[in-house]
Formats: structure tokens, sequence, C-alpha cells
């Protein structure tokens, strides 16, 4: 797998993803109880904004650098501007990958298990990653830590499924695995991150979760760029099992807070709805 995320921490589509999982797991700790975070594909802990491979790519200064210069004060972004430690009028120095994120987001009863399977990413969460619970990296393939972590023994959790894409079977892997994973763990909170590159593609990806038959699914996607605009990577989109309350109304707000403050006036969309019902 030549696949690093490191050319693309800090585009619209890592905060997109960031946000909605800082709102799950801000719902989690709603009750005193445990629970258990899996991150199948963890990538690094800590991507420094001044890495070549960033700068290359210019996606973090398309996207978090963007959206920090216009929507620092936003209400809606404000957890989300803490939790990356944005400041207004600053430049941000390190972007946090989801491992920080959940890490930060631990009480001293919580536990999570980040999974990456390229050893030098996974040793940079070890270098880099402090947590107030109790946390472990495994080099692993993250479909295969499913079935070797699910059920945890808490009984409540989330469970992040962020692949790269990169094989044309992905979405079919992914779909076999998570679908085997809420068999063994029907009441966690699953997050899937799927990339939008045609208009097409993005309806074939919601039919295809549609059609597994599972209650309670939401979708939110968020494009910068029309669907066929044939620049690659025109959105994404989160999908969500088990969304926590008030999910819905507040990944719209923040979703368009931003799209208002990234994407070119008129260019791209927010569409945040329930793919399922409640019971099937």
């Amino acid at each position: 797998m030549n696949y690093r995320h490191i050319y693309h921490a800090g585009n619209f589509a890592d905060i997109a993803k960031h946000v909605g999982l800082l709102y799950c797991l801000e719902a989690l700790k709603r009750k005193d109880t445990p629970f258990f975070v899996l991150d199948t594909h963890a990538g690094r802990g800590v991507y420094d904004m001044q890495a070549p491979e960033i700068q290359k790519s210019g996606e973090a200064e398309r996207g978090i650098q963007r959206l920090i210069l216009n929507k620092i004060g936003d209400e809606a972004l404000v957890k989300y501007f803490a939790a990356i430690r944005a400041r207004r009028g600053k430049r941000l120095a390190r972007y946090p990958g989801s491992p920080a994120l959940i890490a930060s987001s631990l009480r001293f009863q919580d536990r999570a298990v980040f999974v990456e399977l390229l050893p030098a990413e996974a040793r940079s969460i070890d270098r880099e990653v402090e947590s107030l619970g109790k946390i472990r990296t495994d080099i692993e393939d993250g479909y295969v830590s499913l079935k070797a972590l699910l059920p945890p023994e808490e009984r409540r959790g989330l469970v992040l499924i962020d692949p790269p894409y990169e094989s044309l079977d992905e979405l079919k892997t992914m779909l076999k695995a998570f679908s085997d994973a809420y068999r063994r763990w029907p009441s966690a909170i699953f997050l899937m991150w799927y990339p939008i590159r045609s208009a097409d593609q993005r309806g074939m990806v919601h039919s295809r979760f549609e059609a597994l038959g599972i209650p309670k699914i939401l979708y939110a996607d968020l494009a910068i760029h029309p669907d066929d605009a044939g620049v690659g990577l025109a959105g994404s989109g989160l999908m969500i099992v088990n969304p926590p309350y008030g999910a819905d109304e507040y990944l719209r707000t923040a979703y368009q807070a931003i799209h208002s403050g990234i994407a070119t006036p008129g260019a791209g969309y927010v569409e945040v709805e329930r793919l399922t019902p409640e019971r099937i």
C-alpha cells in the first residue's frame, strides 16, 4: 500500500470527518460509564503543517488554514477549533490525526485501540499521543482488528473505519467488514468515511449501505465542487450508524459553516439525511 495520509492531512475531508468524530465522542461522554473506541486505519498521531508532503499538495492550505482564517469564531465549530488548538490570527503549525483527537477525548475510565498497518505511522502515534484514558497502538490490518477486538468488554463505544480507498474493491471489503462487526456489536456508533468523486459513485455508495438492511444510518455529505467536476475529490461523506441524539441538526449546521468557509460560493453542497429508519 502506497497511500500516505500526510499529503491530505487538514484538507476539507479531514475536517468534515473529524467534526463528526468529535461530536460522537462528546455524546459518549454524556454518561459516566466507560466506553471503547477502535480506529481501524489510524494514520499517524500528529501532522506537521510544514512537512514537504503537505506543502506539496496544498490541501491543508485550502482546507484547515483557510477555515481558521474565515470561521474561527463560528459557534458550530468552537469545539472543533478547540480540539485542534486553533487560534485567531494564527496559522496552525500541527494538525492532529484521529488518534490524537480520540485520545484527547478519553476520560480515565475509557479505552481506545489505534490500528495502523504502516509501522512508521504507528510508531508516531506512540511517540506523540497521550491520554487520560487507556490507549494502545497495534500494527495490523484494520479489518482484521474488527474481528479480533469486537465486541469489547465495555458496552458502549465507537468504531471509526477510514480506509484509503486505493483498491477498486475497497468499498466491498469495507462493507463486508462493517456488516460482520455490526452483527457482533450492534449497539456501537460506527463512523465510516468515503470519498465523493462523481454523482454516480456517490449514489452507489448510498445504495450499497442501504442494501445492508441496517437501521439507524445517517449520511453526512460535504462537497466543495460539483459531483462531476472531474477534480478527483469533489467531496466526502460519513455514514454514521446509531448516530447520537442531535447529530443530524448539528452536522448540517457545522458542515454549512465548513462549506461557506472553504468552498467557492455556489460550488458544492451539504446534505445530511437519514439513509435508513429507526427500525427495519
